[in-house]
């Protein structure tokens, strides 16, 4: 190293009473916020990752393990925070945790996840029980006159399951018994605009996709048990083709899980929500 250099760099070490080494001067390694979880809303978190680090710095590093491998990793302290589809009363009860150590965990609700189910206009069906939703996506139900709609044959679609997104997941986690699997003759599409394209084009045909995602010129969105999907409804639970996705925290106070907890509330958190998904309204 030139002298000059030396000079220069211990110069400013004692300007900003840093300790020097000799060796050259290196910026902070970013601070990283662990998380795990529901791997439906592992999706949201990724929508929330980039305006988060933008405005904090802080990283977030993200596995979407499903809800029990993150609780278990919270316990064991691996990760800062888990996002869950279902409160940390409802696991604890599930997974058999002690009930004095759950006690001390929340679960923070901060978005809704809605699906909804786009007819073609011609199909004469306006509404769907639950049963009827699930027999019509298995293939079960092929004309809509069964059903009381128009004499048109069922042409299921759907989004490709390996694409990413939580839709097809997520509807089959709400619709199917276990076990069962959707039409294997269904038009499968690469995102919401294909299938909404091939169900306006189709008669008889129907599909599903997240609400933010619907465009009028689609098709007719149908009620499912005498429910229509408005933030109303879905923000109170009585829609029932929902999601509710959590930050579940541990009992010990971290500072840096609660300033992302506080840019989730933030105006510039939900707006980066409501690009996908529905804030949750407190």
């Amino acid at each position: 190293m030139h002298l000059k250099h030396l000079i220069t760099l211990t110069a400013v070490a004692l300007v900003l009473n840093l300790p020097w080494t000799g060796a050259s001067l290196q910026a902070a390694a970013p601070q990283v916020l662990k998380s795990a979880g529901c791997k439906t809303e592992y999706f949201l978190l990724q929508d929330l990752t980039k305006p988060f680090t933008d405005r904090t710095g802080t990283k977030l590093q993200l596995g979407n393990t499903g809800n029990k491998k993150a609780v278990h990793l919270l316990m064991d302290r691996k990760i800062d925070f888990a996002f869950t589809c279902e409160t940390i009363e409802q696991l604890a009860g599930k997974l058999q945790l002690d009930p004095e150590v759950m006690a001390r965990w929340k679960s923070v609700p901060i978005a809704k996840d809605p699906i909804v189910i786009v007819s073609s206009r011609g199909n004469g069906v306006g509404n769907l029980t639950s049963a009827q939703l699930a027999d019509v996506f298995q293939g079960k139900i092929r004309n809509w006159r069964e059903i009381g709609g128009n004499d048109l044959p069922v042409r299921v679609a759907y989004i490709n399951p390996e694409l990413e997104s939580g839709v097809t997941l997520l509807f089959e986690e709400f619709i199917l018994e276990a076990g069962n699997k959707l039409a294997a003759d269904a038009h499968v599409g690469d995102g919401p605009s294909m299938v909404g394209n091939y169900v306006s084009l189709t008669p008889g045909a129907v599909t599903f996709m997240g609400l933010n995602s619907y465009q009028e010129k689609f098709g007719e969105i149908v009620a499912i048990d005498g429910v229509h999907p408005t933030r109303e409804n879905i923000i109170s639970g009585h829609y029932g083709l929902a999601a509710t996705y959590y930050l579940t925290l541990a009992g010990d106070n971290n500072a840096d899980v609660s300033e992302f907890l506080d840019f989730v509330r933030s105006e510039e958190g939900r707006a980066a929500i409501e690009v996908n998904f529905i804030p949750f309204s407190q």
